[in-house]
């Protein structure tokens, strides 16, 4: 237990992204300063996203570095969240909604496609919202009918809010549905889109109706860090007895539903809102007369309702539960209808073990069934205290930033009652940007992490929003 530096793999394999930082003469910038980035650092910050897959030369990075990256991480971090140093001339014509293809999974043997819509107003010098469309129909549909409903789920109300607002909307269409294969489609489309199109990664923003809603809210309790704001629409399950209504805490919500309802969308619905409302979660969860449909009165609440949010990486308070999906999607499922027996990349997992500021790690080989599911609420109280509760939980690790601590006085630890960890922790280029490049993320910048194990269990709190 104790500091470590952010283990995702050989520190080697990720110095390329800094390979120019002392050749440069990097000069330190205090955080109050504006930052100036060097453009041969950009490129390679850039270069090395690009190559997440790749591990290319280990020896290189440190024959052309030839010391230890510097500890004052603001450049890096500076070059990570102003986007790429260039952005090609958009591939779309702005003002139209275009089918873009082909699009590669980038986890998974499937092509598909996607639709985008590039607002009049775009600049590729400012990042951008971005809103992801995900569009209803069973698994077993074609790419032709994925772009039928793909354009019936946002035209016109989602093209005049895009519009009006400057934000770029894409719709990722599936003939495999919204499972496993599903997240690879999704997170392949905001892979490529975030490279042709400057995104700001804090404003990304996920609607979607009926099988679409059912999505949404998975991606809400499966990937709740990657979005500022959810809305699901005329979709879902009971979450409630599933228990995994409790993620939906991290990250706010606004979901749409009718009186007519089939599939018992509408009793699931009254559940996960009544359910809400005692537990005081940051959900807005509007019951319509209707049925089953995109209530265009309600799409402007919606936008306003994103447009009020960017994702907070650094709360003060977590709470996950973890262990009844995966954490890290990295098989396909199947279906009859495909005629296909699909293969995931073992080398190209789509993690799915974070939330937020904590990360979570499978149980160990012949943990029993009971015991599998890891529930933790973890709370930064402040002066570099952390408490957390947890169950089941063996192994944990938290990311730090300077928004949330101050790297010149001890860090205190404390779990299941007991201080696990007490000191300082150094800051560590290398596994800012190796974090970076995991989750293909450019908006989540942490400067260095704890890990911990944990050998007993304490009593959590019911899960209380604020």
């Amino acid at each position: 237990m104790g500091q470590f530096h952010f283990d995702h793999g050989p520190r080697l394999a990720f110095l390329a992204a800094v390979m120019l930082l002392n050749a440069l003469g990097w000069s330190r910038a205090p955080a109050q300063a504006p930052v100036v980035v060097p453009e041969a650092l950009h490129r390679a910050v850039d270069g090395w996203l690009d190559n997440r897959f790749e591990r290319g030369d280990p020896t290189l990075p440190l024959r052309l570095l030839g010391s230890k990256p510097p500890s004052d991480l603001h450049q890096i971090e500076a070059a990570l969240r102003a986007g790429r140093f260039q952005y090609p001339a958009p591939p779309a014509p702005r003002g139209q909604l275009t089918r873009q293809l082909p699009l590669p999974c980038d986890h998974v043997d499937h092509e598909t496609q996607f639709m985008i819509y590039v607002p009049k107003a775009y600049d590729p010098k400012r990042a951008h919202p971005l809103l992801l469309v995900v569009h209803g129909g069973s698994a077993a549909r074609d790419i032709a009918f994925g772009e039928r409903a793909a354009r019936g789920g946002i035209d016109p109300h989602w093209i005049r809010e895009a519009e009006q607002r400057g934000w770029i909307l894409v719709a990722p269409i599936t003939d495999r549905g919204w499972m496993h294969i599903g997240n690879s489609i999704l997170f392949s489309t905001l892979s490529k889109v975030q490279r042709d199109y400057h995104i700001d990664p804090d404003r990304v923003y996920l609607t979607g109706h009926s099988m679409g809603g059912h999505m949404s809210w998975r991606s809400a309790f499966q990937f709740p860090d990657r979005f500022a704001a959810v809305s699901p629409m005329s979709g879902g399950y009971d979450y409630v007895k599933s228990k995994d209504v409790t993620n939906l805490l991290n990250v706010p919500g606004y979901t749409t539903y009718g009186t007519n309802e089939p599939y018992q969308i509408r009793e699931f619905n009254d559940i996960i809102s009544d359910w809400m409302k005692e537990h005081r979660y940051p959900w807005i969860c509007q019951r319509k007369e209707g049925g089953h449909e995109i209530f265009a009165d309600e799409v402007p609440k919606v936008a306003d309702f994103f447009a009020r949010h960017s994702r907070e990486l650094y709360r003060s308070r977590v709470y996950a539960r973890m262990g009844a999906h995966p954490f890290a999607f990295e098989s396909a499922e199947t279906n009859p209808a495909w005629k296909k027996e699909h293969r995931w990349d073992p080398k190209r997992p789509l993690p799915a073990s974070t939330v937020h500021w904590l990360r979570c790690f499978p149980p160990a080989e012949g943990t029993p069934p009971d015991q599998r599911i890891q529930t933790i609420d973890a709370r930064y109280l402040g002066d570099n205290q952390f408490v957390l509760i947890s169950e089941n939980a063996r192994r944990l690790r938290i990311y730090l930033h300077p928004r949330m601590v101050d790297f010149e006085k001890p860090i205190v630890v404390k779990v299941n009652g007991a201080v696990l960890f007490n000191g300082t922790v150094k800051p560590d280029p290398v596994g800012m940007l190796e974090l970076a490049k995991e989750f293909d993320d450019r908006g989540r910048v942490f400067w260095a992490g704890i890990a911990f194990n944990i050998e007993t269990d304490g009593e959590l709190p019911p899960p209380f929003g604020p």
